[in-house]
């Protein structure tokens, strides 16, 4: 289906999706109707974010956009764009090997997916949802490594929509002098689409869930992993084992399993959740972050030892009794170790505990809490998990988390990221469900006022990276603060809609 061309309405730019009706970006950027906001946002992404460069144009979506002009930036403005992460850390804070700044990665834009599918829902048009089939679907068909069966996502690498190919991880100057360039896979977050994406693709998702098996995990006989392998060739490592990446894994394979019945992913996960559970400390019953001599096999990295929880708990759903029961099993007694720390919310309290020694449990000098602004993540994984297994030991860690926010203003004398903000709705929508208190439905509400004057203008329907960085690109959490405020207009407008907006960001 083709996209109507951009209308003029009133000497204001408003971004018209086929029949739909119109949006004006101007109109809605502080106006509170999430709503319009949301869809002005798809809207715009669906007319101008998608590829038509290079020789082959796709439905895939840019990761990053100059606002304005609604492009793909020219090689004058990538250079700046490199240069913010050397020039002004502080304010960007994310690494230029994560970013893509020519093309596509749908792990940096899944909340994007699930807006579309939801806007479907809730306006009763289905072209949202069969432009979001499409792209999934055309990236799963065209963007697999033929030797790996790993697809062109997550942390390092994505699709290019230039040269057709590979986004690859790059160390060195963008002009002048000599570039390296690294091909690595790894997981960006959890690929929460499972269900639709093997419903489009099912060879190829079933070929990448075996690729995970084949192509990442170093060691058959004990489950030893990196969270980094080739995307090109048969090239694997070990003692990189994050627990979430090992999640990431178990989940993908589960799904799998669901849709092939193949025991290979039977056996992967039995293998993997095996290692795991041998792996925890006799002290504390936690496992630590990784094998690597950088961490001296003694830290313990609290979020990810929870993430690997809510993918063991999640993908025990698709697999035979046994299986199941060793993975909930595993689940709960990581949930056990998390519930030890010694988490702060006293007033003046320092947070979430999120990096400790994995046998004493004591908080790491140095980064060991979440940040002011960080509390709010970690309360929503928390809460995550809580929805999945009912501990009320989750549930009291969210509400002191969400407290702190009932009065806490947007820290702007830095950059603040749109998913920042994203989270901190979310969280208090997680109370608001929790409890019925109105005041954290109000609270929710006040952010996401905020975050239009933060990060939307009359210039774009389109957020700012960051609060002080005009252009859009998704890793910084667009797709995160857009999802949260199309669930505050659900809360707000229609609690009786299920939407399934699944939180991704863990």
């Amino acid at each position: 289906m083709r996209m109507r061309p951009v209308e003029r309405l009133i000497g204001l730019t408003c971004v018209v999706f086929s029949l739909a009706a119109p949006v004006c970006r101007a109109a809605v950027a502080g106006s509170g109707d999430y709503l319009q906001v949301v869809r002005s946002y798809a809207d715009t992404m669906l007319e101008k974010g998608r590829d038509r460069y290079g020789r082959e144009h796709s439905p895939l979506f840019a990761t990053t956009l100059d606002r304005k002009k609604l492009e793909i930036f020219d090689e004058a403005g990538l250079e700046r764009l490199w240069q913010i992460r050397l020039q002004d850390w502080d304010n960007w804070g994310v690494r230029n090997r994560d970013r893509m700044t020519t093309g596509a990665n749908p792990m940096h834009d899944e909340n994007l997916y699930q807006i579309l599918y939801a806007l479907a829902e809730i306006t009763g048009d289905k072209r949202y949802a069969t432009e979001a089939d499409g792209t999934i679907k055309w990236f799963f068909e065209h963007c697999q490594s033929p030797t790996t069966g790993l697809m062109a996502w997550g942390e390092h690498i994505g699709w290019d929509f230039r040269t057709e190919d590979l986004i690859k991880w790059r160390k060195g100057s963008h002009q002048g002098g000599k570039m390296q360039e690294y091909n690595t896979h790894e997981f960006y977050r959890p690929w929460v689409l499972w269900e639709r994406s093997f419903e489009l693709a099912p060879e190829a998702c079933a070929r990448f869930a075996r690729g995970v098996w084949e192509h990442q995990i170093g060691d058959h006989n004990t489950g030893n992993f990196s969270r980094h392998a080739n995307y090109e060739m048969h090239q694997t490592f070990t003692d990189s084992e994050y627990p979430r990446h090992g999640g990431y894994y178990i989940a993908t394979w589960a799904h799998a399993y669901g849709r092939t019945k193949d025991p290979i992913f039977v056996k992967a996960i039995d293998t993997l959740v095996g290692y795991f559970d041998g792996r925890r400390s006799e002290q504390s019953d936690a496992f630590p972050a990784e094998s690597a001599e950088r961490s001296g096999g003694k830290a313990y990295w609290t979020t990810s030892n929870l993430m690997y929880a809510i993918c063991c708990w999640e993908g025990a759903d698709y697999m035979p009794e046994e299986a199941a029961w060793k993975m909930r099993q595993s689940a709960l007694r990581t949930d056990r170790a998390f519930f030890k720390l010694g988490h702060d919310f006293k007033p003046g309290g320092k947070g979430f505990v999120l990096n400790a020694h994995v046998d004493t449990l004591e908080p790491n000098p140095r980064g060991g809490y979440t940040s002011e602004w960080g509390h709010a993540g970690t309360a929503d994984i928390c809460y995550f998990r809580y929805k999945q297994a009912e501990l009320g030991e989750y549930r009291e860690l969210v509400l002191d988390a969400a407290k702190l926010y009932l009065e806490k203003e947007p820290a702007i004398e830095h950059a603040l990221h749109p998913g920042s903000l994203g989270h901190v709705i979310y969280l208090m929508l997680d109370a608001y469900e929790l409890t019925g208190d109105k005041k954290y439905l109000e609270r929710a509400d006040y952010y996401g006022r905020r975050a239009l004057d933060l990060f939307l203008d009359e210039s774009s329907a389109l957020p700012k990276a960051t609060s002080k960085h005009d252009h859009y690109e998704a890793v910084t959490g667009s797709d995160t603060l857009m999802m949260s405020l199309l669930k505050l207009w659900a809360t707000q407008n229609r609690p009786d809609l299920r939407l399934g907006l699944v939180y991704s960001d863990r």
